[in-house]
């Protein structure tokens, strides 16, 4: 009997044991699978960019508050108008670290809630913009458009355009720039194109080529006109902006053009390009009124005042040639062809922020050279071999000075091999006409009618 009630007490002992045992390891195990799932964030949860996956919310927390000292501290925002750049500071933005913890969701993306100070930043603004935009920037899309970068903690790839956020309105498009342009003749078919073409769009980021839009409008338009429209366009960008990219001149100033607002172009190889940086298009406006042609240029007011000078003028006095004729009598001498004086004149484009100068640049140098006087003379008796070599050898002369002098419609690059081409310069200089684009847009030109 004691032997059969050791066994059972040993039995019941080991059976206590084991079970004792096995509940401690499986408790324990349970224990922490289940609080392991509640604890520790799942994968796939996300607040902003940042991914909390396998973290504790205290974890979290500090995870999140590392990434954004780290954006706030490597971080630029860049933002541009036209030629004005600025930057956003990354202080202006607060970051609701606490708050963007508490409102994660187990397993899916939640906010980083952020606020944007858009009415510091507008101070920034007023720096950038011309005076006539800053009141119209639609700060709350700017202020939904940054807070969503710093929400995600970017950095962006190109610079924030103030213009994308400028309202369009008459207060905002206006006229930039304008030039008149004296017609010597109504032509009837410039008259045609303009009346079917009286507005022409420069888009923002683009080429412009006369040639090839007058092509697309099917202008039957002779060299001389669209010459005519190239140099009224021509005038009008100078005090932009815009970057010419082909120019050519003639040999000779056509009338009613000032010297250093010439743009020829021909359905051949001579053609006006010019490029708008601007991310906003611009537009062309065209008329004729009173024999004159007028063009005006439309959009965004520009963020600095463009100011062009047409100076250093030189003129060159004509060469005579002198070709001897038997049909004269000795001594006696006729005028043939009166020659014109040849010019020279330099085009630059100063930018002005206010009353300072930012920059100068020199836009081209325009160089038509002299034309000759012809003078017939009658031989002198006695001499009539001699004369007559004389002759032969004048006429040459005029052929090679002629050759020498060439500036037949080169462009602005080609035009310096040309400039010390002629021996007599007369010593004085002449102040040249100069443009501006003004308050209102209009161009003040000092000498708009006048022929160098």
């Amino acid at each position: 009997m004691r032997q059969i009630a050791a066994v059972k007490l040993f039995f019941v002992i080991a059976v206590c044991t084991i079970y004792l045992i096995s509940f401690s390891q499986i408790g324990v195990l349970a224990y922490e699978t289940f609080f392991k799932e509640t604890d520790r964030l799942p994968a796939g949860t996300m607040v902003g960019p940042i991914s909390v996956a396998n973290k504790s919310k205290q974890e979290a927390l500090a995870e999140i508050a590392k990434k954004v000292n780290e954006w706030k501290a490597d971080a630029t925002i860049p933002v541009v108008y036209q030629e004005k750049k600025g930057e956003i500071p990354t202080s202006l933005f607060t970051f609701q670290i606490e708050q963007s913890a508490r409102q994660i969701v187990s397993g899916r993306p939640s906010q980083l809630l952020v606020q944007f100070d858009v009415q510091e930043f507008s101070k920034t603004i007023k720096t950038l913009l011309p005076p006539p935009l800053a009141s119209s920037i639609n700060l709350e899309k700017l202020q939904n458009d940054v807070t969503n970068i710093a929400a995600g903690l970017q950095m962006p790839s190109e610079p924030i355009d103030l213009a994308a956020y400028v309202s369009r309105s008459d207060e905002t498009v206006q006229q930039v720039s304008a030039a008149t342009l004296k017609l010597a003749k109504r032509p009837a078919p410039l008259l045609e194109w303009i009346s079917a073409n009286p507005a022409v769009e420069i888009k923002g980021k683009s080429i412009f080529s006369l040639a090839a839009y007058v092509k697309e409008t099917n202008g039957p338009l002779s060299s001389e006109e669209m010459s005519m429209i190239a140099s009224a366009i021509y005038q009008t960008i100078l005090p932009t902006n815009f970057t010419v990219l082909e120019r050519h001149t003639s040999r000779e100033l056509p009338d009613g053009i000032t010297v250093g607002y010439e743009a020829k172009v021909d359905d051949r190889n001579r053609d006006l390009q010019f490029y708008n940086p601007n991310t906003t298009a611009y537009t062309l406006k065209f008329r004729v009124e009173n024999n004159r042609l007028h063009v005006a240029l439309f959009g965004l007011p520009f963020t600095y005042k463009y100011v062009v000078k047409v100076g250093d003028i030189e003129y060159f006095k004509p060469k005579t040639v002198v070709q001897y004729s038997p049909l004269l009598r000795p001594g006696e001498r006729q005028l043939k062809q009166s020659g014109k004086r040849g010019i020279l004149a330099k085009v630059k484009r100063e930018a002005y922020s206010g009353n300072h100068l930012v920059r100068t640049e020199t836009i081209a140098e325009d160089f038509y050279p002299p034309s000759y006087n012809i003078e017939l003379r009658g031989l002198e008796l006695g001499d009539s071999n001699s004369d007559a070599n004389e002759t032969e050898q004048s006429t040459e002369d005029e052929k090679q000075t002629d050759n020498e002098s060439k500036n037949d419609e080169q462009p602005k690059e080609k035009q310096d091999e040309n400039n010390g081409q002629s021996e007599e310069k007369q010593p004085e200089k002449e102040k040249a006409p100069s443009t501006t684009n003004d308050a209102d847009g209009k161009q003040n030109n000092d000498d708009n009618e006048k022929q160098g």
